[in-house]
């Protein structure tokens, strides 16, 4: 892993700890998050509370607890609403994977499904600065075909303390037609902003996310 790559994952660990709020939870609520995140691969979609309270002792505390850890979020009824790097609202990042359509939180995440699962995945997304189309046939860290001259954008100053990353840092974390495009982008607010070709992105995305599933699947 070259030293860019590996400072915007401490980076991004230091705003998101999500391995160490996994490891943080007892074996009842990691096990917990995984349901809700395999739910995704397997239906297209998360459990509902009323599910929850199928597989856990106390739906209410332990939903509580992955909220802390940063795990998932909730929407305004209690319903998980989304399990890192999914999320059940309609963003520009649609995955399709396992015969079944989900939607992540950011291009990061989109590009983190396929390692994390070991499947072959198609993700369909928008360049954020040009609105054209980004069509990428991925499986693992390889692609097939595709919008492979995209390139990744994050916009670090997104970040905010009173927010969750899902509402904030997220919507912040894009990809782009090409790197003219992420040039040109990256201009616009040096301070804030890095770019990142698609080979890179993808082996950002797998270090942050795969080691979750990791921990999943050792815990079954």
């Amino acid at each position: 892993m070259d030293s860019k790559i590996e400072t915007a994952l401490n980076r991004l660990d230091t705003i998101l700890p999500l391995l160490s709020g996994l490891q943080a939870l007892s074996n009842e609520d990691a096990s917990l998050y995984c349901k809700l995140l395999n739910s995704y691969v397997e239906q297209g979609r998360t459990l509902y509370r009323d599910e929850v309270a199928n597989v856990v002792g106390n739906a209410e505390q332990s939903l509580n607890n992955v909220v802390d850890s940063k795990l998932i979020v909730l929407d305004s009824e209690g319903n998980p609403s989304g399990a890192y790097p999914f999320t059940s609202q309609e963003r520009e990042h649609k995955v399709h994977i396992n015969g079944v359509t989900v939607h992540c939180m950011c291009a990061l995440d989109a590009l983190s499904v396929s390692p994390m699962f070991n499947k072959p995945t198609v993700i369909d997304s928008e360049c954020r600065v040009t609105g054209d189309s980004i069509h990428i046939e991925q499986n693992g860290s390889s692609f097939s075909d595709g919008t492979l001259d995209a390139w990744f954008g994050i916009n670090w100053g997104a970040a905010a303390d009173d927010m969750v990353c899902a509402e904030s840092l997220c919507l912040e974390m894009m990809f782009l037609a090409n790197e003219e495009i992420a040039t040109k982008w990256l201009a616009e607010s040096p301070a804030t902003r890095e770019i990142f070709d698609l080979p890179s992105a993808v082996e950002f995305a797998a270090a942050f996310f795969v080691p979750l599933a990791e921990n999943c699947r050792s815990a079954a």
